[in-house]
């Protein structure tokens, strides 16, 4: 009974990470810095759309506010927007 247990766990899990991992949309767009901290950025889209995005490290002094940039961006299912890629 115990091994079935923790197998119906296991599978739980693996079941609910598939989920997690597979509603994941990446955005690919021109954006205007407006604001940029150690570990998130904000931006502004050509539609006027504010978005908060997580980066991974400290880009802080190689991106400049008021500047544009293409940036590509993940976001999962309860999770918060995260940077991928950033280009003048």
């Amino acid at each position: 009974m115990n091994r079935r247990r923790i197998f119906i766990y296991l599978l739980t899990v693996l079941v609910v990470l598939i989920f997690w991992n597979s509603y994941r949309s990446t955005t690919f767009e021109l954006v205007t810095v407006q604001k940029i901290s150690e570990n998130e950025m904000t931006v502004i889209n050509l539609s006027n759309r504010v978005r908060t995005i997580t980066i991974p490290i400290d880009i802080s002094k190689l991106v400049e506010e008021n500047k544009e940039y293409t940036i590509s961006y993940d976001k999962r299912i309860f999770d918060k927007h995260r940077l991928r890629t950033i280009s003048p």
